[in-house]
């Protein structure tokens, strides 16, 4: 929680405690415990920003003020000692306020303001948005105007002087993504309305940094389902360090594409079914690693003339790499194998989905983050029963043919000089930001471990990854 946060929350508890059991009984004290509440909720308001998760706490604040009114309207009682009250009603009391401090203080904590890291490079950063058409894939969205695969892209770059340049907002088309979320899923808009509140430092559309010419690019490819901002993380900390990094947000394999005009489409509903390892191997092949190439392409264009005027001749596009999580990460070692233009590559926990040729290893080099899973009792088998076949819907058939080729799969991509590098106390979810979101699903995944330093860790090694294989000191 941020800091006026937890100041009112605690202030107020207090307050609440007193005035439970009578003690701001005189004007005096009903006026200043309403003050000085008020003046701390006016404070978190102008510094930090409303949100839904603090209505218990306004409410504290209503009260005392409410309680103050009443004490002016009635006359000063302090010369009276407090009513004395039975056992059985100051239990009462006292469970009340034990239930009340919970939820006041809970939901705060279950769903914290996310907070990133200042980034640790020289770089101040900005960030571009554009949606790219690519007219040469036919493809119909319900709703939505055009016939052609559409994509959004967002880009983070080094930058000096932000200046007066607004702040970038950590999600773009905020209102509209939450309603869309509420529609698709059943999840009330309100839930994810804070995140306007979200500090990412990267500023909107400053000028590129002229430190140098030109600087190398990190194509970006997020899970499934994600998008494109799921890993801030990640791309401000690139960006503060010398890198252009572009994100592909893969429509119909995210939360929620807002196209121009507020339209919106989300997750498509015909995915494969999770063991269905040759129809995800097509997914790969032929929808994302043909937006990677097309975004390849649009780069070029935006290199010799961005209509923005931001971008025009900054990108070093013979030093490219990419980056990806989970089915990103598989899109990323593919495209390092199948695309010559991709100069290393990082696999941030992803299984080895599609349909390039890996007998020989990866061409180039390329880093597999893993998460670190818990070691397997000596006694376990890697064979599993027939009966936790059929709980997982699968036969034995499938499982033989599709997936006994996961783990070798792996194997022949790191064939090559490929490394693999386990990130202590990662869990999958470690490789983006989700924990910041929902705090509570690292105790439910069993981590202590702070997802903040879980982020230094992976950041340091993509940085250094990447400044030894796109030469950016």
């Amino acid at each position: 929680m941020r800091l006026f946060e937890i100041l009112l929350i605690a202030l107020n508890l207090f307050l609440l405690v007193l005035l439970t059991f009578g003690r701001l009984r005189s004007k005096r004290s009903a006026a200043l415990s309403a003050a000085v509440s008020l003046a701390v909720v006016s404070l978190h308001l102008a510094l930090e920003g409303y949100r839904f998760q603090m209505w218990p706490a306004y409410m504290i604040s209503a009260a005392l003020t409410l309680h103050a009114a009443f004490r002016f309207s009635r006359g000063n009682f302090s010369g009276q000692s407090p009513v004395k009250r039975s056992k059985l009603r100051r239990t009462g009391l006292a469970a009340f306020l034990l239930l009340y401090s919970l939820l006041t203080a809970l939901p705060p904590i279950a769903l914290p303001v996310p907070s990133f890291e200042q980034p640790t490079g020289s770089y101040n950063v900005g960030t571009v948005q554009y949606h790219w058409i690519d007219h040469g894939r036919k493809e119909t969205y319900e709703n939505v105007p055009g016939n052609n695969r559409a994509l959004n892209i967002q880009i983070w770059y080094p930058a000096d002087h932000t200046e007066g340049y607004p702040a970038a907002p950590y999600v773009a088309d905020l209102p509209v993504i939450a309603e869309a979320l509420g529609r698709q899923y059943g999840i009330p808009k309100q839930l994810f309305s804070y995140f306007n509140l979200v500090k990412t430092y990267a500023y909107q559309e400053p000028p590129v940094s002229k430190r140098e010419a030109a600087y190398p690019v990190v194509v970006f490819s997020h899970g499934f389902p994600g998008g494109r901002y799921t890993s801030t993380f990640q791309t401000v900390e690139l960006a503060s360090h010398g890198f252009i990094v572009v994100a592909v947000e893969h429509t119909l394999s995210s939360f929620t594409t807002v196209f121009p005009g507020g339209h919106y489409i989300g997750l498509s509903p015909n995915q494969p079914k999770p063991a269905d390892i040759s129809a995800w191997d097509d997914i790969i092949n032929n929808v994302w690693l043909k937006d990677i190439r097309f975004v390849l392409n649009r780069l070029d264009d935006l290199n010799r003339q961005d209509d923005k005027k931001l971008l025009t001749g900054a990108l070093d596009l013979s030093r490219i790499g990419m980056l990806g999580h989970s089915f990103g990460g598989a899109t990323a070692a593919q495209a390092l194998l199948l695309d010559q233009r991709v100069k290393a590559a990082i696999n941030m926990d992803g299984t080895f989905f599609g349909k390039g040729d890996l007998s020989r290893g990866l061409p180039r080099p390329f880093l597999l983050m893993s998460s670190d899973l818990a070691p397997q009792p000596a006694d376990a088998s890697s064979e599993p029963t027939d009966s936790q076949l059929a709980a997982a819907g699968l036969t034995r058939e499938i499982f033989d043919k599709q997936l006994r080729q996961i783990p070798l799969r792996k194997q022949k991509a790191l064939r090559n000089g490929g490394r693999e590098l386990v990130i202590p106390h990662a869990t999958h979810l470690s490789f983006c930001d989700f924990y910041l979101w929902f705090p509570i699903m690292v105790w439910t995944n069993g981590q202590t471990e702070d997802p903040h330093r879980t982020h230094r860790a992976i950041n340091k090694a993509t940085v250094a990854f990447f400044e030894e294989h796109l030469g950016q000191k």
